[in-house]
C-alpha cells in the first residue's frame, strides 16, 4: 500500500487545544535529560537548545529537581532555589520569545540517588 503524505489527511501539523492553551501542532517534544546545568543552575545553554525546538507544538523539559534531596544525577536543574527559578526564566523567556510552549517535568529522583549526592 502506498501512502501519499502531502495528500493524506492528518491533523498533524493543525492546532490543538490543551486544557487553556493552544498549540499550534501536535508535535511534543518529550522530556530528554542532559545534566547540562552546572550546580543545577539552568543555563543559557540550556534556553539556546530549548529555543532551537520551540516550533514543537509542546516542549516538555528534562527532569527538574523538586528539592536538594531529589538529586539523582550530577548537573541536573532543580526549581527550588531563587537562582534556579532564573534560570528557567531564561530558559522560558528564550522559548516564549521565538512562539513555542515549554512545561517544566517537575522530578525526585528517590531510591535511585546515591547517598555520595546527598550528603552522606
Amino acid at each position: 500500500m502506498e501512502i501519499n503524505l502531502v495528500t493524506s489527511n492528518t491533523n498533524l501539523f493543525t492546532p490543538v487545544q490543551l486544557g487553556p492553551y493552544t498549540l499550534p501542532n501536535r508535535m511534543v517534544m518529550s522530556p530528554m535529560t542532559r545534566l547540562r546545568a552546572i550546580d543545577n543552575i539552568p543555563n543559557s545553554l540550556m534556553a539556546i537548545y530549548y529555543a532551537q525546538r520551540s516550533t514543537a507544538g509542546l516542549i516538555v523539559t528534562e527532569c527538574t529537581m523538586v528539592s536538594p534531596l531529589s538529586l539523582g544525577y550530577i548537573n541536573c536543574p532543580g526549581i527550588y532555589s531563587i537562582e534556579q527559578v532564573a534560570g528557567w526564566q531564561q530558559v522560558t523567556d528564550a522559548v516564549h520569545e521565538k512562539g513555542g510552549r515549554i512545561f517544566l517535568q517537575l522530578w525526585h529522583s528517590g531510591r535511585v540517588s546515591h547517598p555520595s549526592l546527598l550528603g552522606g
